[in-house]
């Protein structure tokens, strides 16, 4: 599907494929292309909105009991006024979803239209390595531009962030800032290296190439990025928590050691997830009575 200048491909699947989760090869060939090209694609109507609806107020109560206290919270340290009102002003709460069974439904946690294009760019069983959600505050402050890689890495795809938008999303509740077509950029872009952000230097050049986009994409679409792609997280100035959840695939020959904890009782499930859509799940297991989702650590401050 050809896009309009400077806006993302928006492949919006029939609900025929949705439903029976075989994406057409036109459809398939769309996407791969697009991402190659921007570094970002959407697979729009990719989940039922039930299902999408259901897991939102789910999260949103965790929401509720992470501000009250009740577990972990961590904010991306990536917004501009960090130094003087701390990660939390920005808003950008990394949450891990619900990991009980009734809520790791596989065609959000395991979707077979996002794993196929994800196996077709990355290789064979991709490998889920983060487990979280980009939860966006009330706040009024928006981040630097950045990309999620602080190291050396390959100049070719080998590791695709994953979201599902859990409401509909657009600039007016703080949709993400994304630099189309960056992704094949290293690190001699940033001020030093292990920094995640854009020099402002590039940055200004490359606006006056091709600016940045704040996208409007509806809810059970599923996003589609590049790890490497320049982007920056945005004000969110209404009283509505924006959640997308995240989950990110790394190529199986990238060799990553993060590892996803889940509790003992998951262990089948898991497995059922990879084998629904032909991928690994890179998982630890504890035992139940000392599993609490709420308290894990984030094991990837540059996934947000």
């Amino acid at each position: 599907m050809p896009a309009a200048p400077n806006a993302p491909v928006i492949i919006r699947l029939s609900d025929e494929e949705r439903d029976t989760g075989v994406m057409s090869d036109h459809h398939l060939y769309d996407a791969v292309e697009a991402f190659f090209g921007d570094g970002f694609v959407v697979l729009e109507n990719a989940v039922h909105d039930d299902m999408i609806d259901s897991l939102n107020q789910r999260m949103l109560q965790d929401t509720e009991r992470l501000m009250a206290g009740e577990g972990l919270s961590h904010y991306a340290p990536l917004n501009n006024k960090v130094a003087e009102n701390g990660a939390k002003a920005g808003g950008n709460l990394s949450q891990v979803p619900p990991l009980e069974k009734e809520w790791l439904s596989p065609e959000i946690f395991a979707n077979k239209h996002a794993a196929r294009v994800i196996s077709y760019i990355l290789g064979p069983k991709p490998e889920v390595h983060f487990l979280r959600s980009n939860t966006l505050l009330n706040n009024d402050d928006r981040q630097r531009v950045h990309s999620d890689m602080r190291f050396e890495h390959p100049n070719h795809p080998f590791a695709i962030t994953q979201n599902v938008c859990l409401c509909d999303c657009g600039p007016e509740n703080g949709m993400t800032e994304l630099w189309l077509g960056t992704q094949n950029t290293g690190v001699e872009i940033r001020p030093q290296l292990g920094e995640p952000f854009i020099d402002e230097k590039f940055v200004e050049e490359r606006r006056k190439i091709r600016p940045p986009i704040y996208p409007q994409v509806k809810k059970g679409s599923i996003l589609v990025r590049d790890l490497r792609l320049w982007h920056a997280g945005m004000p969110n100035p209404t009283n509505n928590v924006r959640i997308l959840l995240t989950i990110n695939y790394y190529a199986g020959w990238f060799k990553n050691g993060a590892l996803v904890s889940f509790p003992e009782s998951l262990r089948s499930h898991v497995a059922a997830l990879e084998k629904f859509a032909d991928i690994k799940i890179a998982a630890t297991f504890e035992q139940d009575d000392e599993f609490n989702y709420l308290d894990r650590k984030n094991n990837d401050e540059m996934s947000d």
